[in-house]
């Protein structure tokens, strides 16, 4: 049996893999890590990612996956690393074996570039803390592995470019050579387009994780159809178009989002949860406002399991 749980980590993501064998120990995988700290508040469930693996006994951690550079991504990892014996993890880009701490600052309110910044030192310290520990670390690569006898799981890369001019400009930020602030602006602003995409196969029923990767820009990649979706970018207008959600066809839609009102930043869309939920026989979200078409909720988390038989079951805790 394999069981997905998306924990209600506010506006990040977290979500654990487990597969149950009879008689052997269970798989666990954890793809991203939410954000180092949250706060309490009133009328949410949201809790650091932390929290759920202790809660649901998770004593190991076969992989750890982080699918791009944004603290509501990996926020949480150096906490895990040091509280569950991780065995593997796996990025994008690693830093050069060189790298010191980012101590570049640009001259800008704007917070893409000195957010990239404080993303490059938190991943430096993870990847530091994980080699210290003992956990290997790994490079994604692209197309399918077998993770058991039943569990397969397939990654899928960003554009070629995009790695390249990413990797260049992270090894200069971290060997503190210069860089260009136009150049380290566009990279700070293509992290989304750069995370890491997972598909997992168990029984024949297809997991589909985006991390936070625009639908427009892999609308025309041959990804297969999905039984279980994790809409990108929280359900934002950018993370789904609407060719792209008739083509993979999921039974299933996840939103991992906060409930609270944002100005700039409505996740989910109004407009996009209406498609999706026209679209798709079940629309869920670990966490959201009133909208339209939906009533305010916050859970714990949102769980399938997918049987050996490939029967699926949702429960919302």
């Amino acid at each position: 049996m394999l069981e997905v749980f998306f924990c209600n980590v506010g506006d990040g993501d977290a979500i654990l893999l487990r597969e149950f064998r009879e008689g052997v120990r269970d798989y666990n995988i954890l793809v991203d890590a939410g954000r180092p700290y949250l706060e309490p508040k009133q009328g949410s469930l949201r809790k650091e990612a932390i929290y759920y693996l202790k809660a649901r006994g998770i004593d190991h951690l076969d992989r750890m996956i982080l699918t791009h550079l944004h603290i509501d991504h990996i926020g949480g990892a150096l906490r895990i690393l040091n509280a569950i014996p991780t065995e593997s993890l796996t990025v994008l880009n690693l830093p050069p074996q060189d790298a010191e701490w980012v101590a570049q600052s640009f001259e800008s309110a704007d917070k893409a570039v000195n957010g990239l910044c404080y993303a490059l030192n938190i991943f430096r310290d993870i990847t530091e803390r994980a080699k210290e520990l003992g956990c290997c670390l790994e490079t994604a690569f692209p197309g399918e592995i077998a993770l058991s006898d039943r569990l397969t799981m397939t990654t899928y890369l960003p554009r070629n470019e995009i790695i390249l001019r990413q990797q260049s400009v992270f090894n200069r930020l971290y060997r503190n050579e210069p860089v260009d602030y136009d150049e380290c602006y566009r990279v700070s602003k293509e992290r989304n387009h750069s995370s890491l995409m997972l598909g997992f196969i168990y029984a024949g029923r297809h997991v589909l994780l985006t991390g936070d990767r625009y639908g427009f820009d892999w609308e025309n990649e041959p990804i297969p159809s999905c039984d279980i979706l994790k809409l990108p970018h929280h359900g934002d207008r950018k993370s789904i178009t609407e060719p792209l959600l008739i083509r993979l066809h999921p039974r299933y839609a996840v939103v991992s989002c906060q409930n609270d009102p944002n100005a700039r930043k409505e996740r989910p869309s109004a407009e996009t949860f209406a498609f999706v939920q026209k679209t798709v026989p079940v629309a869920l979200c670990t966490e959201n406002r009133a909208m339209p078409t939906f009533d305010a909720a916050t859970y714990n988390g949102i769980r399938f399991e997918i049987s050996d038989e490939g029967e699926i079951t949702c429960e919302i805790e």
